[in-house]
Parts: C-alpha cells; sequence; structure tokens
C-alpha cells in the first residue's frame, strides 16, 4: 500500500524558519546594494579601481600589481587621452591617476585601452583598461582632463539691450572645463548682438548673455529680392516671423503667395 504524504504549504513551516527565510533574503539585497555601491565609488573617486568578480577570482593568489604594470597602465591611458583631445582648443593638461598598488593583476602582453560607455575626454573621466592576453580582466582608473583657452570677457559693463562692440571685449585665459559649454570663445560671435541682460565688467560671456539683432520683424513691410543667374526682381511682402541678419523668414506677397528668403540687410529678404 502507497502512502501519500501532503506536500507542505507556507503555513505548515515553522514561523522561524519563515523568518530566518526573510532574514536570508534581505541580507542578500543589502549585500547587493553595497556591491554596486562600491562599484560606482571606484569610478568617481580618485585612486579607487574597480575590479571585475571574475577578474578577482581569477587573480586570486596572484601577487599585487607590479610597478611596471602600473606605468604600462598610465601610460596608454595618458596616450589615448592625448588622441582624443587631440582636436581640442587651447593648452590640454592630462593627469592619470595609477591603479591601487593593492590591486591583484596577473601580469599582461597586451592592453587595450577606451571609455566608458557615454563618456568624453573632458574633465573627470573613467577609463576602461581591458587585458587582451594572456589572461583577460579589466579595470576603470580615473583620469583628469582640463583645457585652458581664451575665452570672451566683457571689458566694461554691458547695459541690457545695448549693442556689443570690439571695445566692449576682451579675452581672458580660462579653464573651459570649469565653465558651461556656452562660453564664447571668439570675440565675433558677441559683437553687434545685444545685450540680453546686464553684464558686469570682467563676466565671461555665454551665448545666453546675447541676442541677435532683428532685421526683419513680424508684420513689417520688406522688400523681396528674387536673384538668378540672369534675373533680378523686387517687390514688397509682409514678414511673418522675426529674423536677424542670416537667418530665414517667410514673406507674404501680394499675390497671397507665401516666399521663403534670407534675410541680406534690414527689411531686405533675397530669394533665390
Amino acid at each position: 500500500m502507497s502512502v501519500i504524504t501532503p506536500l507542505k504549504t507556507l503555513s505548515d513551516r515553522p514561523p522561524a524558519d519563515i523568518a530566518e527565510s526573510a532574514s536570508t533574503q534581505a541580507a542578500t539585497r543589502r549585500v547587493r546594494q553595497i556591491g554596486r555601491a562600491l562599484a560606482l565609488a571606484c569610478l568617481l573617486l580618485p585612486g579607487w579601481t574597480l575590479v571585475s568578480p571574475a577578474m578577482a577570482q581569477s587573480a586570486a593568489g596572484q601577487a599585487t600589481i607590479s610597478p611596471a604594470l602600473q606605468d604600462r597602465i598610465v601610460q596608454q591611458v595618458q596616450r589615448h587621452l592625448q588622441e582624443q583631445t587631440a582636436s581640442l582648443p587651447g593648452e590640454v593638461r592630462i593627469t592619470v591617476n595609477a591603479p591601487d598598488e593593492r590591486t591583484r593583476l596577473a601580469g599582461c602582453d597586451e592592453l587595450q585601452v577606451s571609455l566608458a560607455p557615454g563618456a568624453r575626454a573632458w574633465g573627470q573621466v573613467p577609463v576602461g583598461v581591458r587585458c587582451v592576453r594572456p589572461q583577460g580582466w579589466q579595470i576603470y582608473v580615473q583620469a583628469t582632463v582640463r583645457v585652458s583657452a581664451p575665452v570672451v570677457v566683457a571689458a566694461r559693463p554691458l547695459l541690457a539691450g545695448s549693442v556689443v562692440d570690439t571695445a566692449d571685449l576682451t579675452t581672458r585665459i580660462e579653464e573651459l572645463t570649469a565653465l558651461p559649454a556656452s562660453v564664447l570663445q571668439d570675440p565675433s560671435q558677441a559683437v553687434g548682438r545685444v545685450a540680453a541682460s546686464t553684464v558686469a565688467a570682467g563676466s565671461v560671456l555665454r551665448a545666453e548673455n546675447l541676442k541677435q539683432v532683428l532685421a526683419v520683424a513680424n508684420g513689417q513691410t520688406v522688400r523681396v529680392v528674387y536673384e538668378s543667374a540672369t534675373l533680378s526682381v523686387s517687390y514688397e511682402g509682409r514678414a511673418l516671423g522675426n529674423a536677424a541678419v542670416g537667418q530665414g523668414v517667410d514673406v507674404r506677397v501680394a499675390s497671397g503667395k507665401i516666399v521663403r528668403g534670407i534675410v541680406r540687410s534690414n527689411g531686405v529678404v533675397v530669394v533665390q
């Protein structure tokens, strides 16, 4: 005769077992959270090195990283960042933090260097270093890229609404990686524009500090010039938007047709 033993359900388990299982799961989650936090710290804190679990296991019993391997890693990261920043303006200074001397890494015959996904060679940047052979491992080292170059500065106070002239401007060497991306580096980017707000003397000019002078205003009667290789005809129209010199604008002509042209000068739109 066979005997059927009923399956135990969660309610059949002793309360102590249930509590122990929940406690174990909570501890596991906590360990994973700590691991993720440590990985992030390795990327952000100077001098820290991120080592994958597989690499740590394979390097168990290995000696700590040799000074020669440290130097090779620093030199190759430096060379890679120099290539990445070759087209940047101004003076570029690169600092690479050597891997922690306590890191356990097997010797490597061929290293491969690359920027972390989504990173650019600008400011604080994590750089990936991978051993291709004979034993695969990967770490990230922290590097700093600083770029010093001339920027446009207000030589005297610029009042809101005033047109910027060459005499209003000067240049100064600044650390670009510490400034907004919209900073102006050529005075020609500011001359002829209007100060959008008051700018104090000595302030670095940004694109948002200025606005273009309108050569055509919405609703304004403009002269439309049609040009071709053999013909030039002009007639009147009404602008359907605001535009500065060099910008495009739509114009409604007497027939009701809407044409689009480029503003050549005040009140003049060229259609080709």
